[in-house]
């Protein structure tokens, strides 16, 4: 069946074939708009095809108030979708509580995404793009990440019970900017994104630049990379379920029976379901190596962050670790 229209170009044609059988007749569906270029080429393109596709667009626009601008930003996307007549909700979040622990954008991006889960929409789109992918990749190694670290950016992901959309990870910054400025779009440019000592900028303004001097086809190579990481990590995925990872509770013999490598990984499965936070590979084989080798009596515990790895009747628990004991809750008994 074909998705075009009078008054289609090339890249809503793209984008509407990779959304047509992910989006059922009769679909909500939740942008995430920040007002930047590429969130506004996204809803520009959506608005479009939502009569033809037969979904109902809304947008969320998520204020963290770390900007002096962000009111303005906030302004500028309801008048925008009042224009295109799309329902807008402003969310208002506070990062003060989680910006020590993550930092300032890991801590922003954590309060997006829960916005995002809390909406009543079972399909969420979201405007990364090629350049985002290929600079989430070169973060990520930088930081040493494992391959679940290092995968792609999926076009959909299952996450709870909605789908997460990213309709244009074909499309690099410049083909999304040469779009936008052919639509006569206009955007905010977040004073940020030109903010060098940000990790991401740096590789934005000053790595990419020369990379595409020698190797245009950066953005390409670098998401097909991606591409691989991710096969390889559902491989793993797999190896761990064979291991014995979908049982409700993690037997130290279990790790105990594999070779390191396997057991790194079963164990790297087991913190990842209970919603612990990656420990660094030196903190996850020391934990391979107290849980296996410790004697059967001894008490093992290793913390890593605000967690904990305990040992206790020949299995494996993970936990948050246990607030420092007040003082003041101290009762005396006086033999009553």
């Amino acid at each position: 069946m074909s998705h075009k229209s009078p008054h289609s170009n090339p890249l809503d044609d793209r984008i509407a074939a990779q959304l047509a059988p992910l989006l059922p007749a009769g679909s909500t569906l939740l942008l995430g708009l920040s007002g930047g270029m590429d969130s506004v080429v996204l809803l520009h393109v959506l608005h479009r095809l939502a009569p033809e596709l037969g979904f109902t667009l809304s947008a969320m626009h998520v204020h963290h108030g770390i900007s002096p601008n962000a009111d303005a930003w906030a302004t500028f996307c309801t008048q925008l979708c009042e224009r295109y007549a799309i329902p807008l909700e402003i969310k208002h979040v506070d990062i003060a509580p989680l910006k020590d622990a993550h930092g300032i954008e890991a801590s922003a991006r954590k309060l997006r995404h829960a916005a995002f889960a809390a909406s009543d929409c079972r399909h969420i789109a979201l405007a990364h793009h090629a350049d985002d992918q290929a600079e989430t990749l070169m973060l990520q190694l930088l930081r040493g990440a494992g391959l679940r670290g290092v995968s792609a950016m999926p076009i959909v992901r299952e996450q709870g019970s909605q789908l997460l959309l990213r309709p244009m990870l074909a499309f690099g910054r410049t083909e999304l900017l040469a779009y936008a400025r052919q639509q006569g779009l206009e955007w905010i440019e977040d004073e940020s994104n030109a903010d060098e000592q940000y990790p991401r900028n740096f590789l934005r303004h000053r790595l990419f630049p020369v990379l595409q001097e020698r190797f245009p086809a950066w953005r390409e190579t670098l998401g097909r990379s991606a591409q691989h990481f991710a096969e390889a990590a559902e491989i793993l995925d797999e190896v761990a379920q064979a291991d014995g990872a979908g049982e409700p509770l993690l037997a130290v013999a279990q790790l105990d029976a594999l070779t390191p490598a396997r057991g790194k990984n079963l164990l790297r499965h087991f913190l990842h379901g209970q919603g612990a936070p990656m420990p660094q590979d030196a903190q996850l084989a020391d934990m391979l190596r107290q849980l296996c080798g410790a004697r059967d009596n001894a008490d093992v515990c290793v913390n890593f962050g605000d967690w904990q790895v305990r040992r206790y009747r020949g299995h494996v628990h993970a936990m948050r670790a246990l607030p420092p004991f007040d003082p003041a809750l101290r009762m005396e008994w006086r033999g009553e």
